[in-house]
């Protein structure tokens, strides 16, 4: 009997995995096959299954419509974005964990109501301001737009790991003749690498697939992917063959990105959870 149960539960669990996988890729499988689909097959109800592909929407957005630009300003911006705010969060947290009362704690939650914050509450303010300085339609509206809003949430995931840092890694770095900053580099910096690659993942899927700041703090030059997929989406129609291929292009950096790294990833947020 009790065989028989964990046979049963085993069966439904393998179940459930299985309608889990197929309601997740179902979607990227759409999302692909159109993206080499004449408009007429697209439109088709049922789909086809078998169909034959061509490389048309792929040319026409690359030819016609600049998509490489498109591609090649999300990469400096998404890149930009990571930079700073790794570099910017660790040090932040670095500085908490050299608190020697519990106030950095305090200030890692506090920062973490940034991220609670909606974009759109502070896209009028950040444009007036950019407008003013003169900065928008650059890379650095966005940059710093996506910064200023990873940033909390960054620095709140790197200080939960720093903060589980034993303090006699520090002294023995102080004896050693490392200054604060140089113990940094030397010490804290390579015990973070699940939390800095689970940080990397999260900004660069941030800033790579972020619409609203794009749309308002860039122009033709330094438009984004999200803004070029955006075009193809009008009033009275939506380009949808246009519109699958360049979403099948976008969305393959990210992928690859989360396929090497997911291991760190996993480990990052579970053990940021779990001693923050």
């Amino acid at each position: 009997m009790r065989y028989k149960s964990k046979w049963y539960w085993r069966l439904t669990e393998n179940l459930i995995l299985i309608l889990m996988t197929i309601f997740t890729i179902t979607p990227i499988y759409i999302l692909i096959s159109n993206s080499f689909k004449k408009t007429l097959d697209i439109k088709k109800m049922p789909p086809d299954l078998i169909f034959t592909p061509t490389l048309a929407n792929f040319q026409k957005i690359f030819e016609l419509d600049n998509f490489g630009k498109y591609f090649t300003n999300s990469l400096i911006i998404a890149v930009s974005t990571m930079v700073i705010t790794i570099t910017l969060g660790s040090l932040a947290a670095y500085g908490m964990k050299l608190f020697k009362s519990n106030i950095g704690q305090k200030l890692s939650n506090i920062m973490l109501l940034g991220k609670l914050v909606p974009t759109i509450t502070i896209l009028i303010p950040l444009y007036i301001m950019f407008n003013r300085v003169g900065i928008t339609g650059t890379y650095f509206g966005p940059i710093l737009a996506h910064s200023a809003t990873t940033l909390p949430f960054i620095t709140w995931l790197l200080a939960s790991f720093i903060r589980n840092i034993p303090n006699e890694l520090l002294e023995a770095a102080t004896v050693m003749g490392c200054s604060r900053v140089k113990a940094f580099f030397l010490v804290i910096f390579p015990l973070l690498k699940p939390a800095v690659a689970s940080a990397v993942i999260l900004t660069m899927q941030f800033s790579w697939n972020e619409l609203m700041y794009a749309l308002q703090l860039t122009n033709l030059k330094t438009y984004t992917l999200t803004v070029g997929i955006a075009k193809y989406a009008g009033a009275v129609s939506v380009e949808w063959g246009k519109c699958s291929a360049a979403a099948t292009i976008t969305i393959i950096p990210i992928i690859l990105i989360g396929f090497f790294m997911q291991k760190y990833l996993v480990t990052g947020i579970t053990a940021g959870a779990v001693k923050g």
